[in-house]
């Protein structure tokens, strides 16, 4: 919960807690205040007594409602199901009940926490933005009512709640810089608007963009700000919003998710607590009660009008006041972020959301440098009359990165404050991974303005690059004039190269962002990863290598836990990427530039066998097989069985020397396997398999394709030769 703080507003700190137990029939609704006080920010004891605090493996992670004696109302998402973590385990899970403050010792004497029993999750769930966000926790055993402790009326499924007004949302504080988040923290209320689920689109459809139309449907409610400085956020995620009707309480809502935290003209979407009377009856056996509405409601305001709620402040993603890119003024480029390690800038990082930042992995991760937050500072708003720089409070590298040529170059910086979106500091949107740009696009990548002295920032500018396929990437990148050092573009890559017009010669910026307008919006599509510098004595500069964000929708989820709103317009199809890389070699199949020499048995020279592939399982030579065309090696069928996942598969040409890796060599990922339809594996028959690589080669001297002979068999008495790197060990460098 973030609420700016007012000391003015804090609440009688001295207020004295008589825990009186009362009996299991108390009314449900009532606060456990003699008197009520709800004009501060923080939580009196007893103010919202059904109010749930859910810890998983000891942390603050989601909040809930008691609704009986036996059970807790919450959402369905916060149990989700990960590669690693199981949530829907109630062991892990503890819920403290009677508390307006958690991480203090000794705890309140109000407080009681128990392990669930048993987490029930709505079956119908898949995801949150899909609906059905709803979940129940079962109690081992009843929980004493007290002034501290009681449920939350619940709402019949025939209830019209008054809209337009304001309700109570409730959750704890928000982290102070630096502040784990199991630290001393108070739980907070924060006035909201509720708003029906046909004001709620019509507020998201002002943003005229196709993710965001129609978020809601009669399952929902939302609750929303004017200001946009205050309301729910991460960790509030099941908690309550009430309204008051009569002098009683009622659970008008289960906070379900929102476009990040508390975005002007985003509402938060909540779950409508009456809408799920019969699914909350069925698992309870009845032991949860629904009160009866005691306040007519004529007509409950939902419409699709909503001008009187928006706000004229920039509200979304991926929005620029500037419209000219090449402008250079300050807010050009208001997701640019410059990240500085013991106060010089290092790297460049681009906001995705008022707390999180998106990197390259390699910022932080080698000899000179480090993944400490408390070193690294980011500047939001740089050259601008708004900039300010904010510490780091967590970086989390991708888990899969090695190198930069291996891909997942990424990491993602949270912020210790959130970012106040406006001119000069805002988020990038994000594109899902069905929103592929289309090749030729005309994009920019955001360079930092590394002109000015290491402790000097200045505005961000703008290179504009021509987004390339992968395959015509590749085939520059292993051309023999490109460098002296072929490189090999991944799955998960994706490359830009400068149009000729208003583009740097030589640049160096890690983590820069590769952003493209599409229909007035800005999307982020890669994280500046290598390539583009120039080379001494050559004009040729390679195109510019990006990390793509297409590919890592489920990590940033993950890593975020915010909810991300993407873009879904209908982009044109992506041209064919049908680039052939040697289509005019003139020289042909079967054509070393090297000898192989009088002796029959020896190490193999440079260029000897260019056609010679090392086929790699989990980085270790497996097999061999020969290049035939710019997409297809010959092996044995038996190297690549059916059974064996591709990915686990890579492929090496123009490599010499086993565990000695090339500049010159070209890796490339398994796009398919052809076996033999008549391979026998227990016999060995027909022992044959075409493999298909990912992406093409450039035919040079260290790489070209062997000759296939015809149908008729070869004369007798032909010398041949048997090429390999014969034994190899993990440790050994064995020769060709």
């Amino acid at each position: 919960m973030k609420i700016p703080l007012d000391n003015s507003n804090l609440l009688m700190s001295s207020l004295t807690a008589v825990l009186q137990v009362v009996t299991a029939s108390r009314a449900c609704g009532k606060t456990g205040l003699q008197s009520r006080i709800f004009g501060g920010n923080s939580f009196a004891p007893g103010e919202f007594p059904w109010q749930a605090t859910l810890t998983y493996k000891g942390k603050p992670f989601c909040a809930g409602s008691l609704i009986s004696d036996r059970w807790i109302l919450t959402a369905s998402h916060c149990f989700d199901r990960t590669a690693t973590e199981d949530k829907r385990d109630p062991k892990l899970w503890q819920v403290h009940l009677g508390v307006s403050r958690m991480g203090y010792t000794p705890p309140e004497s109000s407080a009681v926490t128990m392990v669930p029993s048993r987490i029930v999750t709505h079956k119908s769930y898949t995801k949150y933005t899909n609906g059905f966000d709803i979940a129940l926790v079962e109690l081992p055993a009843p929980v004493n009512f007290t002034r501290f402790i009681s449920p939350i009326c619940l709402p019949e499924n025939t209830h019209r709640f008054s809209l337009r007004r304001t309700c109570y949302a409730t959750g704890l504080e928000n982290v102070p810089e630096g502040v784990p988040l199991e630290s001393k923290r108070s739980l907070q209320k924060v006035g909201q608007i509720l708003i029906g689920w046909r004001t709620c689109n019509c507020i998201y459809n002002t943003h005229k963009r196709p993710d965001l139309t129609n978020p809601t449907n009669s399952s929902m409610l939302c609750i929303t700000e004017s200001d946009g400085k205050k309301g729910p956020c991460q960790g509030d995620s099941g908690g309550a919003v009430v309204c008051e009707e009569d002098g009683v309480w009622f659970l008008a809502g289960i906070i379900s998710f929102s476009q990040g935290c508390y975005l002007i003209n985003s509402p938060t979407i909540l779950s409508s607590a009456s809408y799920y009377q019969d699914w909350i009856k069925q698992w309870t056996d009845n032991q949860v009660s629904f009160t009866p509405q005691t306040m007519a409601v004529v007509d409950d305001g939902d419409s699709d009008h909503c001008n009187d709620l928006l706000s004229n402040h920039t509200a979304g993603c991926g929005i620029s006041q500037v419209k000219d890119p090449t402008s250079g003024v300050p807010g050009t480029w208001p997701w640019h972020v410059d990240l500085l390690r013991d106060g010089k800038r290092a790297c460049s990082g681009v906001l995705i959301s008022t707390s999180w930042v998106i990197t390259a992995a390699e910022c932080f991760y080698g000899h000179d440098t480090t993944d400490l937050p408390e070193d690294w500072t980011a500047i939001v708003g740089g050259g601008s009359p708004a900039m300010r720089d904010i510490a780091v409070q967590r970086i989390s590298v991708h888990g899969s990165y090695i190198s930069p040529g291996k891909g997942f170059n990424m990491a993602l910086v949270l912020l210790a404050q959130p970012v106040a979106l406006g001119q000069y500091s805002h988020a990038v949107c994000l594109p899902d991974s069905s929103h592929p740009m289309p090749y030729g696009s005309l994009c920019w990548h955001i360079i930092g303005n590394s002109s000015l002295s290491d402790d000097q920032i200045g505005t961000p500018h703008g290179d504009r690059l021509e987004l390339l396929g992968p395959n015509k990437c590749n085939c520059i990148y292993s051309h023999p004039n490109s460098s002296d050092r072929a490189e090999s573009v991944m799955e998960g890559m994706i490359c830009a190269s400068r149009d000729g017009q208003n583009s740097s010669q030589c640049l160096n910026d890690l983590g820069g962002p590769l952003v493209c307008n599409e229909n007035g919006t800005w999307f982020l599509v890669g994280v500046y990863n290598y390539g583009g510098r120039c080379k001494e004595g050559t004009d040729f500069i390679p195109p510019r290598v990006f990390s793509q964000l297409t590919t890592q929708e489920e990590w940033i989820d993950k890593e975020t836990r915010e909810m991300f709103l993407r873009h879904a317009i209908h982009t044109p199809p992506l041209k064919p990427d049908t680039e052939r890389c040697s289509s005019d070699d003139p020289r042909g199949c079967g054509r070393s530039v090297a000898s192989p020499g009088p002796e029959p048995i020896g190490e193999a020279t440079d260029k000897m066998w260019p056609w010679q592939v090392s086929l790699q399982q989990f980085e270790y030579h497996s097999c061999s097989g020969v290049l035939i065309s710019e997409t297809w090696i010959l092996t044995a069928a038996h190297c690549v069985p059916s059974y064996t996942p591709l990915s686990e598969y890579t492929v090496i040409l123009g490599r010499k020397q086993q565990n000695m890796p090339s500049p010159r060599e070209v890796l490339r990922q398994i796009k398919r396997v052809v076996p033999h339809p008549d391979y026998k594996v227990k016999t060995g028959e027909n022992d044959v398999a075409l493999v298909e690589l990912n992406f093409g080669v450039t035919f040079r001297d260290y790489i070209l394709p062997i000759c296939l002979t015809p149908d008729q068999a070869l004369p007798p008495n032909n010398t041949c030769w048997v090429i390999g790197w014969g034994r190899v060990y993990p440790s050994g460098k064995s020769m060709l």
